[in-house]
C-alpha cells in the first residue's frame, strides 16, 4: 500500500494512521511501525524542505509505502533529496535531536538506502514476532528494492 504526501507537518500524522491501517489485523505491532513511519517522514519532510521551502500544492514530493508479508513488513519513506542521510549523531537516543535513526535502528531488523536521479528512499524492515531474517533473506529483499 502507498501513500504520497505534501509537504506539511500532518504529513507525519497522515503516515502514522496509514501505516496503523495497513497494519491492523495482522501480527505487527502497530505502534512501533507507527513510530518508525513518524521518524522517516519527518526526515523525509525536512529533505524536501532543504530543497524547496515552500512545495507548490499539486507536488506530493514524499511517499510512504508498507508491504506486508508473513516474516517481515517492510516500510518505505521516499523524498526528493538525494544528499545521503547524516552520520549517527552523537548523544543517541538523549539527544535533542537527530534521534530519529536512531530509533528505526533500534526498532527495525534493517534499514537501508536507495538513491535515485529524483531523490532517495529509506527502507526499514520490522519482523513479525518470533521471526529471524537470514542474511541471503535481506540480501534478496535488499536487491529487490
Amino acid at each position: 500500500m502507498c501513500l504520497s504526501r505534501h509537504v506539511r507537518r500532518d504529513a507525519v500524522r497522515q503516515a502514522r494512521r496509514f501505516v496503523a491501517d495497513v497494519v491492523a489485523g495482522h501480527p505487527y505491532d502497530s505502534y512501533e511501525i507507527a513510530l518508525l513511519a513518524s521518524e522517516l517522514t519527518t526526515n523525509a519532510i525536512r529533505a524536501a524542505e532543504a530543497m524547496h521551502p515552500s512545495w507548490p500544492e499539486d507536488i506530493r514530493p514524499i511517499g510512504v509505502e508498507l508491504t506486508l508479508t508473513d516474516r517481515y513488513a517492510h516500510l518505505a519513506v521516499s523524498d526528493p533529496g538525494t544528499e545521503p542521510l547524516p552520520a549517527q549523531q552523537h548523544g543517541g537516543l538523549l539527544a535533542e535531536r537527530g534521534r530519529g535513526l536512531a530509533i528505526v535502528d533500534q526498532h527495525a531488523a534493517a534499514r537501508w538506502v536507495t538513491y535515485t536521479d529524483h531523490g532517495k528512499t529509506v527502507h526499514a524492515l520490522i519482523t513479525a514476532p518470533g521471526i529471524i531474517l537470514t542474511a541471503a533473506e535481506l540480501a534478496e529483499i535488499r536487491e529487490a528494492s
